[in-house]
């Protein structure tokens, strides 16, 4: 079960409001947490002895750094024994055939949250939790295992003690939770459906390659953003402000300003809790830059532990590099300029992202640069003639433009009026949602010609 299936959006989700809100405030949090691991163990309750041997791992050794603060040489050996664990335990269960029955999804993202927790306990951010459920639910918390997005263990617990939970939480975030599952089941799983058909082809032509890596980018700029802004949803239901995870990264004027945009609490997890901790802010310049790139070789590493996603991180953390040397400079005083570098710098970047082998890489690359199967072809232009208007639409809402637009119209007449009616419209995208959710590629094939 995930976020947009429809067994979590017929079933799940009412169920799971109704339990809450009518449950007394002592119980919300072991009703969270229990709601958290059934989704977690669903289809495989396997899955739920992994979660719970990180948690109880972690809220130990949390405990041992508390108890060892003063001791800086046993509680830093302890932090990086903790380090290794969980890193050489996510190597494994990449890699291992055998874990496929109790395969842990979003076991990345609460690595990453448990060894936060742990590296703040060391440096006395905040103290060890001694409570067991708030840390569990920090850890499990089921709208965020999937792409975050991620937050500290002190901004969760003080929300969850605070309770804030109301009708009007739960009106905003189903409204935010239904936007997000229009972005992710319309929006992205359409761009994945031409996508998964423009890789298909065969001696692709420069137009063919170019529209392959631009609907890849909307694919997975919309499955992100989707599947982080239901969490938010989510969370709002329950009372929790979860960060934004995006915003609006299409059209920057350099590689810094995308990548600052795009899954923004990863970066700032790796900022604060590799760079920054490991290394400090006082170094030398090519030590700088050469921490800047390690951290984005380790991004592309949590991706996936393949060569394409090593080079993918490589690449970015020498294009943020050349940002920072020379670019930045140069494109603050021609903005169109630097906007179509970073476009077209970009979706040569995305070609490792989504690439297998570095052969189909490389022919990917050649037909870009128009050493393909020529300039144009018929199934490029099939594709082109009929998508370009949803590749547009795509664009323009992934733009600052686009949300600058929608926040002006929320005080005009017209978006008066429009909030009136706020309640039928976000029930009419629900129901356009499970159609699209029921139906699959014959909607998203269909709705994209019209």
């Amino acid at each position: 079960m995930n976020l947009s299936s429809l067994t979590f959006l017929v079933a799940g989700l009412p169920v799971l409001l109704l339990c809450y809100y009518f449950m007394p405030n002592k119980g919300k949090q072991a009703a969270l947490l229990t709601a958290s691991f059934i989704f977690y163990g669903w289809g495989s309750p396997l899955r739920v002895l992994y979660l719970a041997a990180c948690i109880l791992f972690d809220y130990g050794i949390g405990l041992l750094l508390e108890h060892w603060r003063e001791k800086k040489t046993l509680s830093c050996a302890v932090l990086a024994a903790a380090a290794v664990v969980h890193t050489a335990a996510m190597v494994w269960v990449r890699n291992a055939e055998a874990t496929a029955l109790l395969y842990p999804f979003g076991f990345a993202i609460y690595t990453l949250q448990g060894l936060g927790y742990l590296i703040a306990v060391y440096r006395g951010r905040h103290p060890a939790a001694v409570n067991l459920l708030h840390l569990a639910l920090y850890l499990s918390f089921f709208p965020i295992l999937y792409m975050g997005p991620m937050t500290t263990y002190l901004e969760f617990s003080e929300q969850i003690r605070r309770n804030h939970s109301s009708i009007v939480h739960l009106s905003e975030g189903l409204a935010l939770y239904i936007r997000g599952l229009a972005e992710k089941v319309v929006l992205a799983d359409t761009f994945g459906y031409v996508f998964r058909e423009l890789r298909q082809t065969n001696g692709m032509s420069m137009l063919t390659a170019w529209l392959t890596t631009i609907t890849f980018s909307l694919y997975l700029y919309f499955e992100m953003l989707g599947v982080s802004e239901m969490a938010r949803g989510l969370g709002k239901c329950f009372g929790l402000e979860l960060p934004r995870n995006f915003s609006q990264p299409f059209f920057r004027s350099t590689v810094t300003g995308f990548m600052q945009s795009w899954n923004i609490t990863l970066v700032l997890w790796f900022q604060t809790n590799f760079r920054y901790f490991l290394f400090g802010s006082r170094h030398k310049k090519w030590q700088k830059y050469a921490i800047l790139i390690l951290m984005w070789i380790l991004i592309g590493a949590w991706y996936g532990l393949t060569l394409q996603f090593l080079l993918w991180g490589l690449a970015v953390g020498v294009l943020l590099t050349l940002d920072q040397l020379v670019l930045e400079k140069v494109f603050r005083k021609n903005f169109v300029a630097g906007m179509l570098y970073t476009g077209i710098v970009m979706q040569f970047v995305w070609v490792l992202f989504f690439g297998d082998s570095l052969s189909e890489t490389g022919s990917i690359w050649a037909a870009m640069l128009g050493f393909g199967n020529g300039l144009i072809d018929k199934h490029g232009v099939y594709f082109f003639t009929s998508y370009i208007a949803l590749l547009l639409i795509g664009m323009y809402i992934a733009t600052d433009l686009f949300r600058n637009i929608t926040e002006r119209l929320h005080s005009t007449k017209w978006g008066k009026i429009l909030h009136v009616f706020q309640p039928v419209l976000y029930g009419l995208l629900m129901l356009f949602c499970v159609a699209s959710m029921l139906y699959g590629d014959r909607v998203q094939g269909f709705w994209l010609r019209l």
